[in-house]
């Protein structure tokens, strides 16, 4: 058989082969990128989440506070931008409330688009909301996110007057990054046990970064999207460990090796096109994990929905906070 491309020759053609391959999956990983911020942008109710701390502040019952006294403060410095937002319901229907972990890659924290607006939608459910602003970036440490939610938490629970809630039956809810914090938290170590907190009552996870991406163990058919995974998950895991703890991290950070048969149950979503956390090695590995362990667990992944979306408005994940609040109160 007398191909075209190989009239002049193997070589030639299978260079041919290789630049169409990297075209074409660069124009894909950009065009995925572009959408995922189109998306980013009319999903999250970033003007309600704003609005909703306005009128909170405007009636003098929005509270923002530091996690940590003035004398942990003084003795670290890193510790001083940690804070606590309360997001008091109108109507409480009880003293339950969430606690929210927005995103970032441990490299920052999306309060805006992860934080601010689902809490608005939570009081919208009658139901008491917090946001937690973790150490991130340059100001982290090893499980120092652990740390000040544990520290946030203790704070919550021996101010029970300040707040009007109840420590008991509280659940965690975190995205992205913030699920990889909150699936930790939740295992026996690292978590909520070195507090003395009961566990949370369930986990809420929005495309949840579980562990570092390793090219090894996860290939990708696409290398460029295959880079911008290995880099960002390796860059949460440096500003946590540093650059030698890198490799360490890989196994630090994966939620898969916390879970036991008591593991909390837990509701996540996530979407088939994910270019920064892809579901076929976070989400759907911990899938398999859960139910391997007989956790309790509700899985929903929704066809062409990309990363970051927070409360879904606008695509098919739309109602997942629902119905993740009724698996809470089913738990």
């Amino acid at each position: 058989m007398n191909f075209y491309l190989f009239n002049e020759g193997f070589a030639q053609a299978l260079r041919t082969i290789i630049l169409v391959y990297f075209i074409l999956t660069f124009v894909f990983t950009v065009y995925s990128i572009a959408r995922m911020y189109y998306y980013e942008h009319i999903a999250n109710d970033v003007k309600g989440g704003r609005a909703r701390m306005k009128e909170l502040a405007a009636t003098g019952r929005f509270i923002q506070m530091p996690v940590y006294t003035m004398e942990e403060m003084a003795e670290d410095k890193h510790k001083r931008d940690v804070r606590l937002m309360y997001f008091p319901a109108d109507n409480p229907r009880d003293k339950r409330f969430v606690m929210i972990l927005p995103g970032g890659g441990y490299a920052h924290v999306c309060l805006k688009q992860e934080g601010y607006p689902v809490a608005a939608a939570l009081n919208k459910m009658d139901i008491n909301a917090f946001v937690l602003d973790y150490r991130a970036g340059r100001d982290c440490e090893p499980f120092a996110p652990m740390q000040d939610l544990g520290a946030a938490l203790v704070l919550i629970k021996d101010n029970p007057d300040k707040f009007q809630v109840d420590i008991e039956g509280y659940s965690l809810m975190g995205f992205s990054a913030g699920g990889n914090l909150a699936g930790i938290f939740s295992s026996h170590k690292f978590g909520y046990i070195d507090y003395q907190l009961p566990k949370p009552k369930a986990i809420l996870l929005g495309y949840p970064w579980t562990c570092v991406n390793d090219w090894l163990h996860h290939p990708y058919w696409n290398i460029w999207i295959g880079l911008l995974g290995v880099w960002l998950s390796n860059r949460g895991s440096y500003y946590m460990f540093g650059l030698r703890g890198i490799r360490k991290g890989r196994q630090l950070l994966d939620v898969k090796n916390y879970i036991e048969e008591d593991y909390p149950p837990t509701f996540m979503y996530s979407g088939s096109w994910d270019v920064l956390v892809p579901a076929s090695r976070h989400a759907d590995v911990f899938d398999v994990a859960l139910t391997e362990n007989g956790v309790v667990h509700k899985y929903e992944k929704y066809f062409g929905v990309p990363h970051g979306i927070g409360l879904g408005k606008r695509t098919k994940a739309n109602g997942w906070l629902e119905r993740a609040v009724a698996f809470w109160d089913e738990a």
